[in-house]
């Protein structure tokens, strides 16, 4: 596996654990902040989420390409 493809993998798996971190309940306030910081949405959920399925995709691809020639 080489470098670029661990960073993107990495990446995926750090955007899919902001957006899960949103409904881990005791790390959001009465407000609905996470961590008392961060006023965080549904839209923001799937800009991640759509985000990591991005990175994946282009962790994958990648690889394929290369090992196919």
């Amino acid at each position: 596996m080489d470098i670029i493809r661990l960073i993107a993998v990495g990446y995926a798996v750090a955007l899919i654990v902001a957006a899960a971190l949103n409904y881990v309940p005791g790390l959001t306030d009465a407000e609905g902040r996470a961590f008392g910081i961060f006023a965080l949405d549904i839209y923001d959920d799937l800009l991640h989420l759509a985000s990591a399925t991005w990175a994946a995709i282009a962790a994958f691809c990648r690889a394929r390409r290369r090992y196919r020639s």
